[in-house]
């Protein structure tokens, strides 16, 4: 075998044996790559306390993202020009302009994600999705009852609705803990 002077194209170690060339007997070697050093686990920094740039980009991201896909699903028959303010389509008779509904909806966005950001705080990441998802179900049923109560106009289309909620909380709570500032784990705790 060749001298590979230190470099193996595959990650880790490999354990390589190949025969002597003078006495038949086999040698052993470990090769590595070159300045590899292994991933560091990295911990979110106070895990009690919400880190509010993380918990506004929670609210943004999904919230940009449901400017584009307004239904929460690219086939929806909603469109990015349609007024829609976290799924629910704003009819005809209220003027709403579209950037004015725009602003509207990345508001209640940000809300809703400092809403899911605080629930999910100290969750692991997939029990953070998941909260998110439960918390997006409790955001629609409180959007649910104001829109019943004060603006029932509004009101329609309900299962899209849900399914943006839902959609919202579970990618807002993955964004915060995406977000979050993370320091590195001491090999003794690890």
């Amino acid at each position: 075998m060749a001298d590979w002077d230190g470099f193996l194209p595959m990650a880790g170690r490999q354990e390589l044996t190949e025969p002597a060339a003078s006495t038949g007997t086999k040698k052993s070697s470990t090769l590595m790559i070159r300045d590899f050093e292994p991933p560091q686990l990295l911990d979110p920094e106070q895990r009690d306390h919400l880190q509010w740039r993380a918990a506004l980009g929670a609210g943004l991201i999904p919230g940009l993202i449901l400017l584009v896909v307004p239904g929460g699903s690219p086939w929806s028959s909603v469109t990015l020009f349609s007024r829609v303010i976290m799924g629910r389509i704003v009819p005809d008779p209220f003027q709403l302009s579209l950037g004015t509904s725009i602003i509207e909806h990345l508001i209640l966005s940000i809300v809703y994600g400092l809403m899911v950001s605080i629930v999910v705080r100290r969750a692991t990441q997939w029990r953070a999705i998941l909260g998110g998802a439960i918390c997006g179900i409790a955001l629609y049923l409180v959007n649910f009852l104001i829109v019943s109560l004060w603006i029932p106009q509004l009101r329609g289309n309900e299962g899209m609705v849900l399914y943006t909620h839902i959609f919202f909380g579970a990618l807002a709570a993955g964004a915060y803990r995406g977000l979050l500032r993370r320091t590195a784990v001491s090999s003794a705790a690890a």
